[in-house]
């Protein structure tokens, strides 16, 4: 009888301990910013590459798009930010804000800048664009079909730097 007693309790201890390793630890009061339960090193790794892209790409643009151009820019600063805290935690670097300013008038950019510069510029923001669009097709493929509120809102950041730089490049006659 004690060795059934003993069995039993083992088995309920082994049943808790096998479940306990699932469950998160929150210590301190701080959460875990993790973009997606089961995190995908890798693909939160192309995310942020390519939101770095999409940034560089779009800051060499000409400050000719009556703030859409600005307006992209920072929506994809504030989701690299998010991914910044979901591959470090709390120790992500602080990344600085961009200062852009899109200070030429679209009515005004012809008299200021030549087709050739012009023509150069709406390719940067095509590129920008583009990684914009593989950035959320990574962030996609990373959270799949259960993402936390991180991955919510860092998708939703992409998605409104998609149209604000789609909204930028049909100023000027969107070629892609």
């Amino acid at each position: 009888m004690k060795l059934m007693n003993i069995s039993i309790a083992l088995a309920v201890a082994f049943g808790f301990a096998a479940v306990a390793p699932a469950q998160v630890i929150i210590r301190h009061g701080h959460r875990p910013t993790v973009i997606s339960g089961p995190t995908n090193q890798t693909g939160l790794n192309a995310i942020q590459s390519d939101l770095i892209s999409a940034i560089g790409s779009m800051k060499s643009a000409l400050p000719i798009y009556d703030g859409n151009r600005v307006r992209a820019i920072h929506a994809a600063h504030n989701a690299l930010v998010l991914v910044d805290h979901a591959i470090a935690g709390a120790r992500a670097a602080k990344r600085p804000s961009p200062t852009v300013t899109d200070h030429v008038k679209f009515a005004n950019a012809k008299s200021k800048y030549n087709q050739q510069q012009i023509a150069a510029s709406q390719t940067s923001m095509e590129e920008g664009l583009n990684y914009l669009k593989l950035a959320y097709r990574d962030l996609e493929a990373t959270v799949g079909s259960t993402p936390n509120k991180q991955g919510i809102k860092a998708g939703e950041l992409i998605q409104k730097s998609e149209r604000e730089a789609a909204t930028a490049l049909a100023l000027h006659g969107n070629r892609a």
